[in-house]
Parts: C-alpha cells; sequence; structure tokens
C-alpha cells in the first residue's frame, strides 16, 4: 500500500513540474517572438504604435484601453486643415516670387554710373573709334595705291605704301590712352607694331624693285621678302580675330555695343619688271 501511495504522488509532483516548464516556454517563446517583430517593424520604418492603434480602432477595442495606455495614431490632417495649410504654403511662394522679382529689377536697372566709370566709358569708346578711323584710312590709302602700280612707278609705289604705314603707326601711338581700358590699350599697341612692320615690309620691296633682275642677290631679297609678307599677312589675320573678341568683350563690360573693327589689309607683293606695262596683284 505504501508502495503505491508513494508512486501516485511522485507522478503528480512530475505532471505538475512538466506544465509549469511548458507554460514558461510557451511565454518565452511569444516574447521572443514579439520582440523580433519589434525589432523587425522599426528596421523596415514600420511605426509600430500607429500599426497598433490602427489594429484596436478597427477592432471597436480602442476606447476600452485607458488613455495613457493608448499607442500612438497617426496624424489625420482634415480637410480643412490641409486646404489652410495650402493657403499659408500658396501665399509663402508668392512672396518669394515677388521679392525674386523686386531684386531682378533693381539689378536689371541701370545702377548710378560714377564719374570715373563714365569717364572711362567715354575715353574707351572714343579711343576704340579713332583706331577705327586710322586702320579704314590707312586701309583706303594703300587700295588706292595699289590701283596705280605697273612696271614703270612699283618702287615709287611701294615706298608710298610704306609712307602710309608708318603714318597709321604713329597715328595709333598719337591716340590717347589715359583712362582707356587696358585690353583696348594693349590691342592699339598691337596695332601700331603691325603698321611699323608693314612700313619695313614695303621699304623692303623698294629694295627689291631698285636691284637688277636676273642677280643673284634680287633672287635672295624676293625669296626673304616673300618670307616676311607671309609672316605679315598671319598676323594681320590674328590681328583681325583679336579684334573680333575684344570688341564683344569690351561691348559686354561697358554694356554698349561697339562698332566692328577695320581688318587691316595685308601687303601687296611685288611683281618681277617685264616689257609690258601690267599691274600687279
Amino acid at each position: 500500500m505504501r508502495v503505491e501511495i508513494d508512486r501516485g504522488t511522485r507522478g503528480s509532483s512530475v505532471g505538475a513540474r512538466r506544465s509549469g516548464l511548458t507554460t514558461l516556454e510557451f511565454a518565452g517563446c511569444f516574447t521572443a517572438v514579439l520582440g523580433g517583430a519589434w525589432i523587425g517593424a522599426l528596421y523596415l520604418g514600420i511605426n509600430v504604435q500607429h500599426l497598433a492603434h490602427s489594429a484596436l480602432q478597427q477592432a471597436h477595442l480602442l476606447e476600452r484601453v485607458p488613455v495613457e495606455w493608448r499607442p500612438e495614431g497617426p496624424n489625420v490632417v482634415t480637410r480643412e486643415q490641409l486646404v489652410a495649410t495650402l493657403r499659408t504654403e500658396l501665399g509663402s511662394l508668392r512672396t518669394e516670387i515677388e521679392a525674386l522679382r523686386n531684386k531682378d529689377k533693381s539689378a536689371g536697372g541701370a545702377e548710378p554710373t560714377s564719374d570715373a566709370a563714365a569717364e572711362g566709358r567715354d575715353k574707351t569708346r572714343a579711343y576704340w573709334r579713332r583706331l577705327n578711323e586710322i586702320a579704314l584710312g590707312e586701309d583706303d590709302l594703300q587700295q588706292d595705291a595699289e590701283t596705280a602700280i605697273d612696271n614703270s612707278n612699283a618702287p615709287k609705289v611701294f615706298a608710298i605704301k610704306a609712307r602710309v604705314s608708318r603714318f597709321a603707326a604713329k597715328g595709333v601711338e598719337a591716340v590717347p590712352s589715359e583712362g582707356v581700358d587696358e585690353s583696348v590699350v594693349k590691342f592699339g599697341r598691337q596695332l601700331a607694331v603691325w603698321y611699323s612692320r608693314g612700313d619695313e615690309l614695303y621699304e623692303r620691296a623698294v629694295q627689291v624693285w631698285e636691284t637688277p633682275s636676273g642677280s643673284q642677290n634680287r633672287a635672295q631679297l624676293t625669296d626673304e621678302w616673300k618670307r616676311a609678307e607671309l609672316q605679315h599677312r598671319h598676323e594681320a589675320r590674328l590681328l583681325r580675330e583679336r579684334a573680333a573678341v575684344l570688341r564683344a568683350s569690351i561691348s559686354r563690360q561697358l554694356g554698349e555695343e561697339f562698332p566692328d573693327f577695320a581688318k587691316p589689309t595685308a601687303p601687296v607683293a611685288p611683281v618681277p619688271p617685264v616689257e609690258t606695262n601690267a599691274k600687279a596683284g
């Protein structure tokens, strides 16, 4: 009898212990699942409180939860609140746009120009126009001289062309440059140098014509002159390009359109003497 009672008692005790362990394991697993779901929701950017609030609200259980324990719900914006927000934003945008317009008008308007700046602009304009007049005058004289050249007067014509180039160089150097934009003055100096080289080039052409034909010295002078003439033409092209770039730059800088610059004229090559009177080209 005692043995049977002891076995019954032991069986009940073991069963109770097994029941208690099973409940603890279940609670631990449930807690782990909830914790994992919570961490996963945070990782995915899901607002758990908003989700719990929506679930309780759909189950009609939200009112039964004490206020201090209720999860935070999503911010629900009413139509009236949305309209008011949009109106405020629209007013802010209009204010900013109006401020930009006023700023553009004030920036685009002609600001008062100082006396020094106005004087510099006037002097630069006058200097540029004077260079243009000298270049156009030199070009006209050179072309007039070329129309009269032939075998009988070629040395005299090239001597005149040299004088024209020399006169143009001195004319550029005589233009007042005080207060003129430095880039324009620099171009004027380059133009004067180009005219001076034209003077030298035409003087060498006179020597070519005055040297007896058929001599070795005549051939050598002619070859040297052709190389110098080719270099002078190349410099003329560079001057035209610099003048175009400078005109655009100074027009933007001073706020007015400057006239196009006259193109420098390339020299005429000396023509070998022939028996008939032929024009040099």
